[in-house]
């Protein structure tokens, strides 16, 4: 999704940072270059983890006080020094840069499901004390950031879940917005608006109400999804930050203070993971797929996972509305990388689509 926009973004900041003369780029370089926010941060950040592990890994081994007051506050310094001049050999780079724009993409259109899923992507848990850094790799939206770390701080909190980690980031988003005006709802997007609209530099810059809905979906904000969705059925495409503003604030004038909800397919799939019981589903869609699209589908959206392909299926039929289904299909086809109009994204979509109308 918003493939054009991410590879615009990609190519800009490598054309930016090319260095003819050089097969390397370091991190002071990058800071230094008219480059999105988001990316300068990611890296400061991820040259910060590299260095912090080799650290880690040379004190278990040292008989030296490390954690003397003096030696850290020195440290810090050095740190600062080293972290500036790690150079990224260009292709590695190349590479990163990639994927931090694609997740921080991912990140601006949907914070809470993109935080959740980055972070717990290989343990089923975090210690409090690693979260901070993780967190660093993500640069905007930082009072979410700051909610959740002081939350951890005060209830003293070791390790976090998954799904605790879900619920609190929910809960922290909900307070944090229920307060808002209109106006003020639609800074906290100043981020989103920045990220899609470089290398311009434009103050009346339009986002697709496409993003912006899957930006309040995340939330749970359902009165907003409504209103922006009967806007895109009026045929409007994009939306600047001020007419959002006034946007939200006739939702708000019309509804009260921004509730969010947790959606019932969020629900549903995260009660399937941890073995609770639901009813049976109404109709199998592995009969409804043929052994052609399968291997299709398992090969192009799957990444020839076919476990992957089997458990997605699975947690579809659970799901109770085409509506719900559609949702989850979305989110799959971000996780992996999916463009939604490809030929097989669409067979996909039409035979799961099928099934739940004649399901009716």
């Amino acid at each position: 999704m918003f493939e054009q926009e991410t590879e615009s973004i990609i190519s800009t900041v490598l054309r930016r940072l090319d260095r003819k003369d050089k097969e390397s780029i370091s991190v002071r370089e990058i800071l230094a270059e008219d480059v999105p926010q988001a990316v300068k941060t990611f890296f400061r950040a991820d040259a910060e983890a590299l260095l912090l592990g080799e650290l880690q890994a040379h004190r278990k081994s040292s008989r030296f006080d490390f954690s003397h007051p003096e030696v850290q506050g020195l440290q810090k310094q050095i740190n600062s020094i080293l972290i500036l001049h790690y150079e990224y050999p260009l292709k590695e780079f190349s590479g990163r840069l990639r994927d931090s724009v694609h997740m921080l993409m991912n990140y601006l259109i949907r914070p809470q499901w993109t935080l959740t899923g980055a972070l717990f992507e290989k343990e089923g848990k975090i210690s409090s004390q690693a979260l901070p850094g993780l967190l660093r790799h993500f640069g905007p939206y930082e009072y979410l950031k700051e909610i959740v770390i002081q939350y951890i701080e005060e209830k003293k909190i070791g390790f976090l879940e998954k799904n605790e980690f879900s619920t609190l980031i929910w809960k922290a988003d909900s307070g944090f917005v229920r307060r808002k005006k209109g106006a003020e709802l639609a800074r906290i997007l100043a981020p989103l608006y920045d990220f899609f609209n470089y290398p311009k530099s434009n103050p009346e810059a339009a986002m697709p109400l496409k993003a912006l809905i899957k930006y309040f979906e995340d939330k749970g904000l359902t009165s907003a999804v409504s209103r922006l969705e009967g806007e895109l059925s009026q045929g409007r495409e994009n939306m600047t930050m001020d007419e959002l503003g006034e946007t939200l604030e006739a939702v708000r004038a019309t509804f009260g203070a921004f509730e969010t909800e947790k959606t019932e397919s969020a629900e549903n799939i995260q009660a399937y993971e941890q073995g609770v019981e639901r009813p049976l589903p109404k109709f199998k869609l592995d009969a409804a797929i043929s052994e052609g699209d399968k291997r299709r589908f398992v090969r192009k959206i799957f990444k020839q996972d076919e476990e992957a392909f089997n458990s997605a299926l699975r947690l579809i039929s659970q799901l109770r509305s085409w509506k719900q289904a559609s949702k989850f299909i979305d989110e799959l086809f971000i996780q992996n990388d999916i463009d939604p109009y490809s030929s097989e994204a669409k067979r996909f979509i039409e035979l799961i689509f099928k099934q739940y109308i004649a399901a009716k």
